[in-house]
């Protein structure tokens, strides 16, 4: 059983390379004699993935706590919402859940990685075993496929501010299923003038767009963007000014997170 158990460790290790953030949840069973199993389980994957560079995997105890905090019990753990609202407390990108059940001499492994952002089940697997020769064969095309549909996190949620070279300040509001709230404020002939509206985002490897409609104009914005290593603050190209065709590169500083 504890070859299993590494086996699978190593599995999700490679699974969860684009995540930055990870809470290994244990992994449940209906099983009276695998009860004690199934939390090696999550400490020797939790254990597998402290060893990859680039991911942090967050304690047991931090873990635990959010559990006590929320008052319910591990079977909660079944329900994607839960996951993502325990997710959310404790700031990780993907949760990792399962469960392992036997049936005379064979071994059911259930996996399921849910991203905390749309809390939806991104991968579920099952493995049936029978022999540690059945598992090994099936792994290298459960780590392909975990690496396929693992999604990589979201860096844009939360409150970013940027300013341009004429004192325009920006402010906007990433928030999940590619929502965003824009603000703006800039000196005008009476004062301070300011702005707001609702609008949408997307993103990809590359470019950033941003299209909002405010108070008295429109926001279309399309740029190749860049992180800062620590996922900071971000630089993109913007208009000078609003229907400008010249473009100044602003930086915006993240000034809150997503709540």
């Amino acid at each position: 059983m504890k070859k299993l158990f590494l086996a699978m460790a190593a599995l999700f290790a490679t699974a969860i390379l684009s995540a930055q953030t990870v809470a290994v949840l244990g992994f449940e069973s209906d099983d009276f004699c695998l009860e004690s199993r199934t939390g090696t389980m999550s400490d020797l994957l939790s254990d597998e993935l402290v060893r990859i560079e680039g991911i942090t995997v967050l304690e047991r105890k931090r873990i635990d706590r959010v559990i006590e905090e929320m008052d319910f019990q591990m079977s909660g753990w079944t329900d994607a919402k839960t996951v993502k609202a325990a997710g959310k407390m404790l700031n990780a990108d993907c949760v990792i859940t399962g469960s392992v059940s036997t049936l005379g001499a064979t071994l059911y492994v259930t996996a399921r990685m849910i991203e905390v952002e749309s809390a939806k089940v991104v991968y579920s697997a099952k493995m049936t075993c029978v022999t540690w020769d059945d598992f090994s064969r099936q792994l290298p095309q459960f780590a392909r496929e975990c690496v396929k549909k693992m999604p990589s996190p979201n860096r844009f949620l939360g409150v970013w501010e940027g300013e341009l070279s004429d004192g325009t300040m920006y402010e906007i509001t990433f928030a999940e299923k590619g929502v965003c709230t824009v603000k703006t404020s800039s000196d005008g002939n009476f004062g301070m003038a300011e702005e707001s509206g609702k609008g949408t985002y997307s993103y990809d490897k590359n470019f950033l767009r941003i299209s909002a409609r405010l108070s008295s104009s429109r926001l279309n914005w399309r740029s190749v963007y860049k992180f800062s290593g620590e996922f900071t603050s971000f630089n993109i190209l913007v208009p000078k000014e609003a229907g400008s065709d010249e473009m100044v590169r602003v930086s915006f500083i993240k000034t809150a997170d997503a709540e």
